[in-house]
C-alpha cells in the first residue's frame, strides 16, 4: 500500500498543504531544518492509519494555531492497484468530535485503525529496551490494534473499566464505599484484560520465531536472544488468564485500596529482550541495542504484511542517520518495494536516489 496524495488542512504548522507522491518512487525524503514541519507530515499520516498522533499528542494540540478543526485526507493505492480515499476530521468547537471517512463514507474510528497499515520509527524508539515499560506496551498495542479489531475494543474497554475501578478504590479509601463493591469491576476488568494479555503473549511468540535470525542478518550474533513477556501469572488460555487475574486482583485488593490504584493487569505488564538470562540494556552497546530495535522494525513490517495482506507504509522520523552505513543499507534493502517516508536535516549518502522534498515553515517543495 502507498500514499498517492496527502492533503492537510489546519494541521499543526500547515494551514493548507497538498502533496502528490509519485508512485514510481519508493523512498521519499523530507529535508529541512529543525522545527520546519517535517515531523508534522509523518504525524498526519499516522492520524490516517491510527486515528491518533504517533507521538501521543491530543487532538487539540494538532490544530493549526487559533483554529477549531483539522482535516487530513489521502488517496491510497492498495497492492492490487485499487484506490481508497481515507479522511480524518477532528474539531473542538462547537463540540469536540472526530469523524473518519473511507471512500467518503463515514466509518467508525475502530474500523479506521489499520486501514492504512503503518510502521513508525521515531527517535524515542531507539531507546525501546532501555526506556520505561509504558513505551514497550504502546509498541505492542499499536501493532496489535492494526490487525485485531477485537484487541482494539478490549483495550479501550479495559482502560475505561480501569478508570471506574480506580475511582471506586478512592471511594473505598475515603470510607464512602465498601471493598466488596469492587467485585463487579474486577470481573469486567479481568474479562477484557485477559484478551489483551493473551494476544500480547501470542504476538511476542510470533516475533520471537525469527528474531535471532534478523539480528544475525544485521551482524549481531545473539542465538540465545529471547523476547519475554513479563507478568504475574503463568496461564496461557484466555479463560484461565481471566480466572488468574481475578485471583490476583483479590490478593492485591488491600494494597490497591491503600494506593488507590489497580496494581495488577496488562497496564502494569512489560516485555524485554533477554540474552543468556540478562536484559539487553544491562550489557549491550548502543549499537547492539539499535540493531535489536531495527530487527523488530523489520518484523513489524512482515507481521503487518502477513496479517493485513498489504505492505505497510514505513515512517522514519529523523532516525535514519542514527544508524551506521551497514545498518542503513540493511534498512533500505529490507524495505525495498515498500513506500518509506523519511525526515532528515540533511541528505544521507545512501538516499541520493530518493525523491526529495524541501520543507520550510508552512510549505513543502518538490526537488526536480
Amino acid at each position: 500500500m502507498r500514499l498517492l496524495t496527502l492533503t492537510l488542512e489546519q494541521f499543526r504548522s500547515y494551514r493548507a498543504l497538498a502533496l502528490t507522491l509519485p508512485p514510481e518512487w519508493d523512498v521519499h525524503l523530507f529535508i529541512g531544518p529543525n522545527a520546519a514541519g517535517k515531523t508534522n507530515i509523518l504525524e498526519a499520516v499516522s492520524v490516517l492509519g491510527l486515528t491518533q498522533s504517533f507521538q501521543g499528542a491530543e487532538d487539540g494540540d494538532l490544530l493549526h494555531w487559533d483554529t477549531e478543526y483539522y482535516r487530513v485526507r489521502a488517496q491510497v493505492q492498495t497492492d492490487d492497484g485499487s484506490g481508497i480515499a481515507l479522511e480524518v476530521v477532528s474539531q473542538l468547537l462547537p463540540r469536540k468530535r472526530k469523524v473518519c471517512y473511507r471512500n467518503d463514507v463515514r466509518t467508525a474510528l475502530g474500523d479506521m485503525v489499520g486501514a492504512l497499515p503503518l510502521v513508525q520509527f521515531l527517535p524515542q524508539d531507539l531507546a525501546l529496551f532501555s526506556g520505561p515499560p509504558q513505551q514497550r506496551r504502546v509498541f505492542l498495542d499499536r501493532l496489535l490494534s492494526q490487525v485485531s479489531p477485537e484487541y482494539l475494543r478490549a483495550l479501550a474497554q479495559m482502560q475505561e473499566v480501569l478508570k471506574q475501578r480506580n475511582g471506586l478504590l478512592r471511594s473505598v479509601a475515603d470510607g464512602v464505599a465498601r471493598s466488596d463493591d469492587l467485585s463487579v469491576w474486577d470481573r469486567q476488568f479481568a474479562t477484557c484484560a485477559a484478551l489483551v494479555t493473551q494476544q500480547r503473549l501470542e504476538l511476542i511468540e510470533v516475533l520471537q520465531c525469527t528474531f535471532p535470525e534478523e539480528l544475525s542478518a544485521l551482524g549481531e550474533a545473539m542465538p540465545d536472544a529471547k523476547l519475554l513477556y513479563l507478568r504475574k501469572g503463568e496461564a496461557r488460555d484466555r479463560a484461565a488468564i481471566e480466572e488468574e487475574l481475578l485471583d490476583l486482583l483479590m490478593q492485591a485488593r488491600e494494597r490497591d485500596v491503600l494506593l488507590q490504584s489497580t496494581t495488577v493487569g496488562p497496564h502494569r505488564e512489560d516485555w524485554q529482550l533477554m540474552v543468556e538470562g540478562r536484559p539487553l540494556p544491562s550489557f549491550a552497546s548502543r549499537g547492539q541495542q539499535r540493531a535489536a530495535v531495527l530487527a523488530l522494525a523489520f518484523l513489524q513490517v512482515s507481521f503487518l504484511e502477513l496479517r493485513r495482506g498489504e505492505r505497510p507504509v514505513v515512517l522514519l522520523d529523523d532516525v535514519f542517520s542514527e544508524f551506521d552505513d551497514a545498518h542503513q543499507d540493511a534498512l533500505l534493502s529490507n524495505l525495498s518495494d515498500h513506500q518509506v517516508l523519511i525526515t532528515s536535516t540533511h541528505m544521507p549518502r545512501q538516499l541520493h536516489g530518493a525523491k526529495v522534498w524541501k520543507v520550510g515553515k508552512g510549505e513543502v517543495r518538490s526537488e526536480k
